[in-house]
């Protein structure tokens, strides 16, 4: 049995608002009254990465800034145990 879970960090995803259109040469594109938008809190190191701001460029950053931030974060030797080479 494992121990109780631990956050150590936080994404943040604000869907923003929009409209697909339905008619027209446009239809299915979306007009946004407010864009998506993203950040990332580090809990261990205390650092924010962002906010973006735009639908792909969400997308983007939603689906590397974990591993791309575990990657260089300076608390993850102390909090994980990790030693350097």
């Amino acid at each position: 049995m494992t121990g109780p879970a631990r956050v150590i960090d936080a994404l943040y995803v604000d869907c923003g608002e929009g409209r697909e259109i339905r008619h027209g040469d446009r239809a299915g594109q979306i007009t946004w009254r407010r864009q998506p938008r993203a950040r990332f809190e580090c809990l261990r190191c205390h650092t924010v990465e962002g906010p973006v701001t735009g639908p792909l460029a969400v997308q983007r950053f939603a689906a590397t800034i974990r591993t791309t931030h575990r990657a260089t974060c300076p608390a993850a030797a102390t909090h994980h145990g990790r030693t350097a080479a």
